[in-house]
C-alpha cells in the first residue's frame, strides 16, 4: 500500500482498485516438455499481479521467466521489485530492459546510463541470473535454456531503435545460434513492439525514422534465423499477431495499469511457453479468474 500511495503522490491521483489474486494452481510439466513464463510491465502494480506470477511460475515448474521490463514506475524504486524476486524460489529471471528502468517515470531522461548500470548491477550476474550484458552499458544478452531454446534479450529504450551496436551483434549472435546443433528454438524479447506491426503504433514507431528502420533490419534478420517468437511489452494488454511470418506477442499485463481502450484485451495476465520436441505452444494466464487459462489458437499467418 505504501508504493500503491507513493505511486498516486507522484501522479498526482489516487491508487486503483485493487484485486485479490486467484489460487495458485500448480500445474505439472508434462513428461519432455519444458516450460518459460513469460511477462512485463508490473508498475504501479497494486493488485501483486507480478507476484502471483511469480508464484504460478515456481508451482508450474517453470525453467526460466522471461520480464519484458518496466518493474516499476521509476527507477528508485526498483529495489521493491528486487525484493519480490524471492516468490520465484529457483527459477532463473531473465530481464529485458523497459523505459521506466531507465527514465523517471519512464519519460524524463535525468541520466539513464547510471541508471542502466545499476539495473544491471542489481538484476544481472546473480544466481537467478547468472548473465552478464554483452555489450558495455546495455542490458542485451543471449542464452541457451532447456528445450534446446535460445533467447536473446534486446534493447531498444535506451536509445531510439536497436543502435549500430546491438545490430551488429545481433546478426552474429542469430547466425552462432543458427549453427548450434544444440539450438532448435529462437525465442527474441524486448520492450517496445516492432515497428509497422499493424496492432499498436506504441511502439519502435515512435522512434521515428531511425525506429523505423532498426525494427525493419531487425525483423530481417528474424526472418533469416527462423525465430519462432517475438515477445514485447509496453502495451498495457494481451495481443498476439504474425509480424514478418513469425509468431508475436505483447503480454504488458503483470499489474501495470490496462489500456481500457483495448476492450477485451486488457486484462493482466502472463504467458506460459511450453516446448516439447518441435513444437511450440502458447497459452494465456489470466489474473482475472474469469477464464484461469485461454488456449491460444493462432494457427497460420493471415498473410499466407
Amino acid at each position: 500500500m505504501r508504493r500503491a500511495l507513493l505511486v498516486a503522490l507522484a501522479l498526482g491521483c489516487t491508487p486503483g482498485a485493487s484485486q485479490t489474486p486467484p489460487p495458485t494452481l500448480a500445474v505439472a510439466v508434462p513428461a519432455g516438455h519444458v516450460r518459460i513464463v513469460v511477462g512485463g510491465d508490473s508498475r504501479q502494480d497494486v493488485s501483486h499481479v507480478v507476484s502471483w506470477a511469480f508464484r504460478e511460475a515456481k508451482a508450474r515448474g517453470a525453467s526460466a521467466f522471461f520480464f519484458l521490463g518496466d518493474m516499476e514506475l521509476t527507477p528508485s524504486f526498483d529495489t521493491h521489485f528486487h525484493d519480490e524476486l524471492g516468490g520465484l524460489g529457483e527459477v532463473p529471471f531473465y530481464p529485458v530492459l523497459g523505459n521506466h528502468e531507465v527514465r523517471l517515470f519512464g519519460a524524463f531522461d535525468l541520466g539513464h546510463d547510471l541508471a542502466e548500470k545499476r539495473f544491471a548491477e542489481r538484476f544481472l550476474g546473480t544466481k537467478l541470473t547468472p548473465i552478464r550484458s554483452s555489450l558495455p552499458g546495455k542490458v542485451v544478452y543471449s542464452v541457451n535454456l532447456p528445450g534446446h531454446v535460445h533467447f536473446v534479450a534486446l534493447d531498444n529504450v535506451s536509445q531510439p531503435g536497436f543502435g549500430k551496436d546491438q545490430l551488429a551483434w545481433l546478426a552474429k549472435d542469430l547466425d552462432d545460434a543458427r549453427s548450434d546443433p544444440n539450438v532448435r528454438h529462437v525465442f527474441v524479447g524486448m520492450h517496445k513492439p516492432l515497428a509497422r506491426n499493424g496492432v499498436t503504433s506504441h511502439s519502435m514507431d515512435e522512434d521515428g525514422a531511425t525506429g523505423e528502420a532498426d525494427s525493419d533490419a531487425a525483423l530481417a534478420m528474424f526472418e533469416h534465423a527462423r525465430v519462432e517468437l517475438i515477445l514485447a511489452s509496453h502495451v498495457h494488454e494481451f495481443g498476439r499477431f504474425y509480424q514478418g511470418g513469425i509468431r508475436s506477442y505483447i503480454t504488458g499485463g503483470l499489474g501495470a495499469p490496462l489500456v481500457r481502450s483495448a476492450g477485451a484485451n486488457a486484462f493482466h495476465h502472463f504467458l506460459v511457453i511450453d516446448v516439447a520436441g518441435d513444437a511450440v505452444n502458447v497459452d494465456v494466464v489470466r489474473f482475472d479468474g474469469k477464464q484461469t487459462v485461454e488456449r491460444d489458437d493462432v494457427a497460420e499467418d493471415p498473410g499466407d
